[in-house]
């Protein structure tokens, strides 16, 4: 079984690729863009320049070949033209089962191109409210490396150091984290409040690492969790998140669930019990393990090919 993956946002298809591998697939992954997570990857198009149609019709060569070779596309995130066009190119004409996989703004409050319901073998999205668009897919939740991210107790001496780590300070409601942070210091708590941006991947963990605490968005507008969520509960971590509990109530999630009017309060309530951290952080760890642990993921999806390759 030969499988193509296309773009990589969170770092997903990396790891389906690489757990793919272990358990004996032939899986490869190709990117047209290399902003953000979109790395580790076989094949760079976005090398190819596309400000001529010469470099446009480079690569539509280039993903020409590579989908003509696959048995499977496993298609990520934004699609490539406007409008899932591709999907007639590679599944109309070329005949080849597409599995689309959504990971939030591409389809997040739009319409959904209804000609390709047609041309999809099968759904994923990697969080819940998507399902509220794609409502026949199934929710398969992030993979995320776990080599890396070694569980470590948190020291409950000294101050509470609290990480914020916003990529979007509105979406992420920085201000109302900052509001919360001040008004507790006010109150005489001990508190190490850290806000980094724009950082390496690798210093972030790190940082979350020598933290006690994790607050990742207090927006009720977005009510899920993600990545940067999922590294912190890894490496035992409690998150403060804003959750839609019902996308989450057939699972014992360790996310500290809260309306940012309450932060100030949270912070308060762990900063007098420290221990309840620390029983949060394993809980933390052991969720991810069983939910976002990328062979077990992958075997999940390698039987969805299975099915759609037997028709």
């Amino acid at each position: 079984m030969k499988i193509l993956h296309l773009n990589n946002p969170a770092q997903v298809a990396t790891n389906l690729v690489r757990a793919q591998r272990e358990l004996g697939i032939d899986a490869n992954l190709a990117v047209t863009s290399t902003k953000g997570w979109h790395t580790n990857f076989d094949y760079n198009l976005s090398e190819i320049d596309t400000s001529s149609i010469k470099g446009k019709m480079d690569v539509g060569k280039k993903l020409y070949d590579l989908i003509k070779e696959c048995d499977i596309l496993h298609y990520h995130g934004q699609a490539v033209s406007q409008g899932y066009r591709d999907l007639v190119m590679w599944s109309g004409i070329m005949g080849k089962p597409v599995i689309l996989h959504h990971h939030g703004s591409e389809i997040r409050n739009k319409a959904y191109p209804k000609f390709a319901n047609n041309l999809v073998k099968y759904r994923y999205v990697s969080t819940p409210d998507l399902l509220e668009f794609v409502p026949d897919a199934e929710w398969l939740p992030n993979p995320v490396n776990l080599k890396g991210l070694k569980y470590s107790e948190i020291d409950i001496s000294g101050p509470l150091k609290i990480l914020h780590a916003p990529t979007n300070r509105d979406v992420k409601n920085t201000k109302a984290v900052e509001e919360a942070i001040s008004q507790v210091k006010n109150a005489g708590l001990d508190i190490q409040f850290t806000l980094i941006e724009d950082t390496k991947h690798s210093e972030l963990l790190e940082q979350i690492s020598e933290h006690d605490l994790v607050i990742d968005w207090v927006n009720p507008d977005y009510g899920i969790y993600g990545v940067f969520s999922i590294e912190s509960m890894a490496l035992g971590r409690p998150v403060i998140c804003s959750l839609t509990d019902s996308l989450y109530e057939k699972y014992d999630l360790p996310i500290i669930s809260i309306n940012p009017n309450d932060l100030a309060r949270k912070i308060t309530e762990f900063s007098n019990n420290r221990e309840i951290l620390v029983e949060k952080g394993k809980a933390s760890s052991d969720f991810v393990q069983t939910y976002h642990n990328p062979k077990e993921s992958a075997k999940k999806v390698i039987e969805r090919y299975k099915v759609v390759l037997d028709g």
